[in-house]
C-alpha cells in the first residue's frame, strides 16, 4: 500500500482504553505522518522526533494546520466539557477513526463521542478494536461474535450504517511501543513477526484503503 498523502486523521473516543494511541501510531509510523496530541501525559515524544509532534492541551486549540501537513490527532478527553482541542482537530480532519471494543461502557461511550463528533465532522470511521473470536465458519473478524454486535449497536442506535472495520486483539500493540515500529515495519523484518501479526497488519491495509478511497488526495 503506497502511503496515503494529503490528509488529517483524527482519532478519538472519550472513553479510554479503546485502542486511540497504538492506532493513531500505527498510522503515523506507516505512513511519515506527524502526530498531535492533547494528552498531558504521552509517550509520542518517545517515538517521534520533536519536530513531528504537535501538543496541546484540552482547553487550547490546535492551529490551523497547512493543507501540506499531514497528521493523526490522537484526542482523549470531552468536546462538551470546553475540549478546543478537540473542536480543533476535528474542524481540519478529513476524517475520524473511533475506535471501540465490545463492553457495555465503551459502546455507551461511543454512542456519546458520535453524537459529540457528527456535529462537527460528519466523516465518521469506526473500529471494533480487542477482538478475540472470529467466526468459526468462515474464519472471518468481521463475522465474528463481538464484531456484529459492536457493528448492530452502533448502526441501529445511531441510525447511521458507519463503515467498521475489525481490529483484532494482539501483542503486536505492545510492540509498537517497546521497537518504535509500525506493524508494517515489524513484520518486515521477517521470521516469526512477520507471521504472528499477518491478520493485523491486513486488517489496518483495509483501514487504509477505506481512507485513500474516500478522502485520500
Amino acid at each position: 500500500m503506497k502511503h496515503i498523502k494529503s490528509m488529517k486523521i483524527t482519532v478519538y473516543n472519550i472513553k479510554g482504553s479503546t485502542g486511540k494511541t497504538p492506532i493513531a501510531t500505527n498510522i503515523a509510523l506507516d505512513h511519515d505522518y506527524a502526530i498531535a496530541t492533547n494528552e498531558v501525559y504521552h509517550v509520542l515524544g518517545d517515538i517521534f522526533p520533536d519536530e513531528r509532534v504537535l501538543e496541546t492541551v484540552p482547553s487550547e486549540a490546535f492551529p490551523e494546520l497547512p493543507k501540506d501537513i499531514d497528521v493523526v490527532f490522537d484526542l482523549g478527553g470531552f468536546i462538551e466539557a470546553g475540549g478546543q482541542s478537540i473542536n480543533s482537530a476535528l474542524e481540519q480532519s478529513d476524517c475520524v477513526i473511533i475506535p471501540v471494543n465490545n463492553e457495555l461502557k465503551a459502546l455507551r461511550n461511543t454512542i456519546h463521542t458520535i453524537e459529540e463528533v457528527q456535529g462537527i465532522n460528519p466523516n465518521i470511521i469506526i473500529v471494533a478494536t480487542k477482538l478475540e473470536l472470529k467466526d468459526k465458519i468462515t474464519g472471518r473478524w468481521d463475522k465474528g461474535e463481538d464484531f456484529l454486535n459492536v457493528q448492530k449497536i452502533i448502526h441501529e442506535v445511531t441510525g447511521v450504517k458507519y463503515p467498521v472495520f475489525p481490529l483484532k486483539l494482539s501483542k503486536v500493540f505492545e510492540t509498537i511501543f517497546t521497537e518504535e515500529k509500525s506493524i508494517r515495519q515489524i513484520r518486515g523484518a521477517g521470521g516469526l513477526a512477520a507471521y504472528s501479526f499477518r491478520e493485523v497488519a491486513e486488517q489496518f491495509e483495509d483501514i487504509y484503503k477505506h481512507l485513500k478511497t474516500h478522502y485520500g488526495k
